[in-house]
């Protein structure tokens, strides 16, 4: 039975029990397999783990232009008439090197660890300031809609320097940006639909750019808005595109893998209870989570020469897509992948990507899960589902839309 088609249907690839079984088969039965759909252009789809790091560690060989993510060939058409490139606005994760490399580097040391480090007291008290909402709504909540998908909204925008009340405006934005698919997200179907969002993240970041250039700070807007690439100021497209994979990829991602995690605490109570006996293992959990949701379901890569994999020659030229969700439940590559474990050493997931393409957040993604459970779990007498949660209909960037839950608190 020819399964691939079912990679393209936003159904089965928002819901995580229809997507892991689409991928159990798949890695079963047709690893690397070509798709074609008269809605996209064809592509090569990878399912491995041991393939999918092969590619992620040699970018030279395997490049993210022109063809980044799973678009339709309308939409694809319709970006590179508007901006000349195929995926619109070229982000850091659409770029290849050198000028990767240059542009990575203007902000790769206010990633490291030690500067997300100094970020934890104000993480913290934006985590507290969440929980205690939770608690103020009296025992019963949307946790997505609620709670996890404002707490990192709220990181990321102090963090760039996007003020309060234009949060609501970063979020809608964000959901149109990745919900594209989702009946209930989008803002509608049609392709100028689609460059509209675009435009909007381009008319919103444009001022910001220019009010701190005249005004800057010390926040990461001010960073970006006075770079220098190559002795010269970061073109302003560059710059806009950069604040938009930052403010979106920033937040929602990370609001993902809270409500994924939470969802899966909830379904292990005995992971739950030891979480909150050994808050110690807090960061071993965050990237537990994040392994088991892996929000971001696919990059693409183009080959610049023949390759094989597992007996299927790939041609020089042809596109090929990356399924994080299935390396991360890979059982040659994980140990006892389908088992959600609090302890578990996570150096093999791929959850962030890897190689030169490794994300850039993945410390602060980490240390906002960290945070947010390190204050709710001593806080929480009970938590359990109040009604079916409901699922992002994506096949780019996924997760939970609602997870309506009962809970207490001590």
């Amino acid at each position: 039975m020819n399964r691939n088609l079912d990679l393209l249907n936003p159904v089965i690839m928002g819901d995580e029990t229809s997507m892991h079984a689409l991928f159990r088969h798949l890695r079963e039965h047709d690893p690397v397999t070509y798709v074609e759909h008269p809605d996209f252009e064809p592509f090569w789809s990878l399912c491995k783990h041991q393939d999918i790091k092969y590619i992620s560690q040699n970018n030279d060989s395997f490049l993210n232009n022109p063809r980044t993510v799973l678009v339709q060939r309308d939409f694809e058409q319709a970006l590179r008439e508007k901006f000349g490139t195929r995926n619109g606005l070229e982000t850091l994760i659409h770029m290849d090197n050198p000028k990767h490399r240059k542009l990575r580097n203007v902000t790769r040391d206010w990633f490291k660890p030690g500067p997300i480090e100094r970020l934890t007291g104000d993480v913290q008290a934006i985590a507290k300031a969440y929980v205690d909402k939770m608690e103020d709504m009296g025992g019963e909540c949307d946790f997505v809609r609620d709670i996890a998908l404002l707490y990192p909204l709220r990181v990321i925008m102090s963090i760039i320097g996007v003020a309060p009340e234009e949060e609501a405006m970063m979020l809608k934005l964000t959901q149109e940006l990745f919900g594209g698919q989702d009946p209930t997200q989008s803002r509608g179907t049609g392709v100028d639909d689609g460059l509209g969002v675009l435009m909007d993240f381009f008319s919103y970041f444009t001022g910001v750019v220019e009010d701190r250039k005249q005004n800057p700070t010390d926040d990461l807007a001010s960073l970006l808005a006075n770079a220098v690439v190559d002795g010269e100021p970061m073109e302003t497209l560059d710059q806009i595109s950069y604040f938009i994979i930052t403010a979106t990829a920033g937040h929602d991602t990370t609001s993902a893998t809270i409500g994924g995690g939470m969802k899966a605490l909830m379904e292990h109570p005995r992971e739950l209870a030891r979480l909150r006996a050994n808050p110690e293992l807090a960061r071993q959990a965050a990237r537990e989570m994040i392994r088991w949701v892996s929000p971001v379901r696919h990059m693409m890569r183009t080959t610049t020469e023949d390759v094989e994999f597992r007996g299927k020659t790939i041609r020089a030229g042809e596109n090929l897509c990356l399924w994080y969700p299935s390396a991360n439940r890979d059982s040659e590559a994980i140990d006892d992948p389908d088992t959600f474990r609090i302890d578990r050493d996570n150096r093999n997931q791929l959850a962030f990507g890897y190689g030169g393409h490794m994300c850039l957040g993945q410390h602060l993604a980490v240390l906002e899960v960290e945070m947010f459970f390190r204050e709710l779990l001593p806080r929480l007498e009970f938590i359990e589902p109040a009604a079916d949660p409901e699922w992002v209909q994506a096949i780019f960037v996924g997760g939970l839309k609602s997870m309506p839950v009962r809970y207490a608190f001590r």
